[in-house]
């Protein structure tokens, strides 16, 4: 007869799994799997079937159900996060890369797009851009000058194009060229010469000035550094002849902040030290968000779009404005331009075509008032600015209304 204690050494491996497993089977059927911190959908509960073909599929979806929903699910992915970072320093997601010398890249702008195409878009190799963009820079100029208005671009290089060394070792030739989608558009011969003039894309300035933390943080996707004020005099300098190149410095002040990619891959928590303008010490009114427009606070439509904002007011400076329409690189950099101007108003139009019509055109109104006195730039990246962000946030502002809108 087999004792109890040979029985237990005998299964012991299997013992210790079922010990594992029954914490979270019980958490399980306590309460479930906790929050989704994995930003997807979760499969959901399978149904009755109802037909042969959903009795087949019972089992997969049961499974998948089972997997979402284990409980414990989210710290076990945590632990797994961390495990595979600090040990291989993989991500759990194809949206980011670990690069070299400490640099983190956002890699896909979502988990469907293919596997490195955020930094192969707008790196070297020719990569094409989105069909028709040098024909629409040409026709959006043309209908900001005809408004009144005297638009500028400034195109901002992505971290992968700035800092090729750090990216992984077979991208670097590709990111350390010049003949970048943006190039492209520059050289296409539908772009007007009025519109050639009016883009401004530093790329070799700002890779003269990149440093480590100059202007991308090395766990940021974001631009975030001191080398931003520099860009700011340069568009400034080039477009309006208002900054000199020769200026006392700007008071600065850098803080540790989390990486704002942290939410792609919970468990895994990146920080760098992150440089802005000392608005307290220059004199600067700073605000951030809806609040920074009472134009709008009768429009409770408006809240969804206004979501990424900025105001600043600088009783010291020239009595002009400066409006920047941008993507989410703008409030990063907005702050940046208010030592040259007393108002600096940025708006991201990633949500601006959730507006009606009629809200759009009191938009316009709030955001292209007094031409004579206001300058008008459009602030996008170049993942943006080339692959049609830049177009689905701007068209509206500047063509006629459609048929039906």
């Amino acid at each position: 007869m087999v004792s109890v204690s040979q029985l237990l050494r005998g299964n012991a491996v299997k013992l210790g799994l079922l010990a594992v497993l029954f914490v979270p089977m019980l958490a399980s059927v306590r309460g479930g799997a906790g929050n989704n911190d994995e930003h997807r959908h979760l499969a959901p509960a399978p149904s009755l079937p109802t037909s042969w073909e959903d009795f087949l599929q019972l089992p997969t979806r049961t499974d998948a159900w089972i997997n979402d929903h284990f409980g414990m699910r989210g710290a076990l992915v945590k632990a797994n996060n961390q495990v595979r970072f600090k040990a291989f320093r993989e991500f759990p997601t194809i949206q980011m890369a670990a690069g070299r010398h400490g640099r983190v890249f956002l890699a896909a702008h979502g988990t469907t797009a293919p596997p490195f195409s955020a930094i192969t878009n707008v790196c070297g190799g020719r990569p094409s851009p989105a069909p028709g963009t040098a024909e629409y820079f040409t026709s959006m100029m043309a209908d900001f000058e005809r408004m009144g208005m005297h638009p500028a671009v400034l195109i901002v290089p992505s971290a992968a194009v700035l800092h090729s060394s750090d990216t992984p070792k077979w991208l670097e030739p590709r990111c350390a060229a010049t003949d970048t989608a943006v190039d492209t558009v520059l050289r296409d011969p539908a772009l007007s010469p009025m519109a050639r003039e009016r883009i401004f894309y530093p790329l070799q300035q700002m890779r003269a000035m990149a440093g480590d933390d100059a202007i991308y943080p090395k766990t940021w996707f974001h631009w975030s550094g001191p080398g931003l004020g520099e860009v700011a005099r340069l568009t400034v300098a080039r477009f309006w002849g208002r900054a000199p190149a020769h200026q006392q410095p700007w008071p600065v002040k850098s803080t540790w902040m989390n990486s704002d990619v942290n939410h792609l891959f919970p468990g895994v928590h990146l920080a760098s030290y992150v440089a802005e303008p000392d608005f307290a010490t220059a004199n600067v009114q700073a605000c951030f968000g809806s609040a920074c427009f009472p134009e709008f606070a009768g429009f409770p439509n408006y809240a969804r779009v206004m979501d990424d904002v900025s105001r600043f007011t600088n009783p010291a400076a020239p009595d002009r404005r400066l409006l920047i329409m941008s993507d989410s690189f703008g409030s990063k950099s907005s702050g940046w331009f208010s030592r040259y101007y007393r108002t600096v108003e940025q708006m991201a139009t990633h949500s601006i075509n959730d507006l009606s019509q009629p809200d759009m055109e009191t938009l316009k109104q709030v955001l292209l008032r007094d031409p004579q006195k206001t300058d008008i730039l459009f602030l996008y990246h170049d993942g943006s600015a080339v692959y049609n962000m830049l177009r689905q946030g701007v068209q509206r502002l500047h063509e006629p209304p459609r048929p039906g809108a």
